[in-house]
């Protein structure tokens, strides 16, 4: 589906980088027949902060909803800020003049609803995007959805994917509901326990041979720095941030670093290096 997606995208004047039409290949890549080849394990992506993560898969979202009439999609994060500042970051987007006439201008409306609680971008096929926050329990009681972002999923309990994995099987989308979950390595305080299983599930090793139960893979992808890294081995930058240094400038890595000086939060954050996975590393 992805060509079809870059194709509106890029008519939009949106370009992705090399890293992001691989990542969204594979996120958007259907069976023989014709369904996402995720669309039961989900796309997990650990990333570190300022990688463009918003971007890329905010991008891929309004892409897929200028694509496909009625494409219903729900972006929650963990705190209202978070999804406050994803909300105003793809305001921007979809005000570039060629996404905006997409967009559904009803005589009281532009198409852009941000009113508290109701963050909403429309656009006139009637596809919708909404934001909210899972502290204020957005997101429950919800039907018909067919995209579903799980961001801070690193701040994800079982509970939250309880009230919310269900509003996706009923999603009319003509290739199956589809659940992304976004996150950084979760500290040893986070309530983690969804983030990490989804990891876990990825690195388990199956028997040469054994079939996995139809339709059950998940795309999992980890962008991070050599586990045993150095702290400040700048060799690992590009590695771990695939928009350094053309998109993030090397004053930007360095203030960032210079403002977590904990070498744990920025193994973490920055470099994307899970500490306790409980699961396998692989290189």
């Amino acid at each position: 589906v992805y060509p079809r997606v870059a194709r509106r995208l890029s008519r939009a004047g949106v370009e992705f980088d090399p890293w992001q039409q691989g990542l969204a290949t594979v996120a958007l890549g259907c069976r023989a027949d014709g369904k996402y080849a995720a669309t039961i394990g989900g796309v997990t992506v650990s990333i570190p902060r300022q990688t463009g993560k918003t971007f890329t898969i905010g991008g891929l979202i309004i892409g897929m909803a200028m694509e496909f009439t009625g494409l219903k999609a729900v972006w929650t994060s963990h705190h209202n800020r978070t999804t406050m500042n994803t909300f105003r970051s793809l305001q921007g987007l979809v005000r570039r003049k060629a996404i905006y006439p997409h967009l559904d201008h009803s005589p009281r409306s532009d198409g852009i609803r941000a009113a508290n609680g109701e963050q909403e971008i429309r656009f006139k096929n009637g596809s919708i995007l909404m934001f909210g926050a899972r502290e204020q329990g957005f997101g429950r009681g919800m039907d018909a959805v067919d995209v579903e972002v799980f961001d801070e999923a690193q701040i994800l309990t079982l509970k939250a994917l309880e009230d919310m994995v269900p509003a996706v099987n009923q999603a009319r989308h003509p290739h199956g509901g589809l659940l992304f979950f976004l996150g950084t390595p979760p500290r040893p305080t986070d309530p983690g326990e969804a983030f990490i299983a989804k990891r876990n599930q990825a690195l388990k090793v199956k028997p040469e041979g054994q079939v996995v139960h139809t339709g059950g893979n998940q795309v999992y992808a980890e962008i991070g720095a050599e586990p045993d890294a150095s702290p400040d081995d700048q060799s690992q930058w590009p590695r771990m941030n695939p928009s350094f240094p053309h998109r993030t400038p090397l004053e930007s890595m360095l203030r960032m670093r210079e403002n977590i000086p904990d070498d744990d939060a920025w193994r973490r954050e920055a470099m994307g290096i899970w500490l306790a996975s409980g699961g396998r590393v692989f290189d």
